[in-house]
């Protein structure tokens, strides 16, 4: 009997499928990351999934109900929020502040004696085309209470002109248009005018 034996045949393709198991190992394969970082993101890396790997789990046993009840309360406490800021906007811009009391201004008023108030405070501050433009409507208010003209906010000149057949209001009209309309600057007799006129205006409108 000889003192060798033969060695047994080895099959080259499983040789190789054990060579590439051998070298797919992670100590044989390079990282990418840099060495001095490699250490600390590996920890961070367990650090991690200690902390959410068994919260994941966890969530994960839940049934599915129970995360649409979830989403559902969700939804809804959104929804609340959302009125809720709404609801106090809305409430911030209808409430006058406290301890004031809410003005109309002279041009949404219909109110002769407003207007011309208003009129002799923009005289006093020296804007007479304001003046003007709210004495001139105070006249058409009072034409109309008294029946001559039928007042409304978007009657026309032209219409209180037919109407009234007056040589005092055609002037006041045509002053009135020359400063509103076509943009010359009041002056000090045309403001002077408007105040003595408008008298007699109304009074030959009375006779009527």
């Amino acid at each position: 009997m000889s003192a060798w034996r033969t060695a047994p045949a080895v099959d080259p393709d499983v040789a190789r499928r054990d060579a590439q198991h051998i070298l797919s190992d992670r100590r044989f394969r390079s990282s990418p990351t840099p060495r001095p970082l490699r250490g600390p993101l590996r920890w961070l890396g367990d650090r991690i999934e200690s902390v959410f790997g068994p919260l994941g789990r966890l969530l994960g046993r839940l049934p599915g109900w129970v995360w649409l009840v979830a989403l559902g309360l969700v939804i809804a406490a959104i929804a609340v929020i959302a009125w809720s800021v709404t609801r106090r906007r809305r409430g911030r811009t209808t409430r006058a502040p406290a301890g004031k009391v809410a003005r109309v201004a002279p041009e949404d008023t219909d109110d002769p004696d407003d207007l011309e108030r208003a009129a002799d405070a923009a005289e006093r501050d020296g804007d007479l085309a304001r003046a003007l433009r709210l004495r001139f409507r105070a006249g058409l208010v009072r034409l109309g209470n008294r029946g001559a003209i039928r007042y409304r906010p978007s009657v026309t000149t032209g219409e209180v002109r037919r109407t009234l057949g007056s040589r005092r209001f055609d002037d006041l009209a045509g002053t009135f248009e020359a400063v509103t309309y076509g943009g010359r600057p009041a002056e000090r007799p045309d403001v002077d005018a408007s105040r003595r006129e408008w008298p007699s205006v109304l009074e030959e409108a009375g006779r009527r």
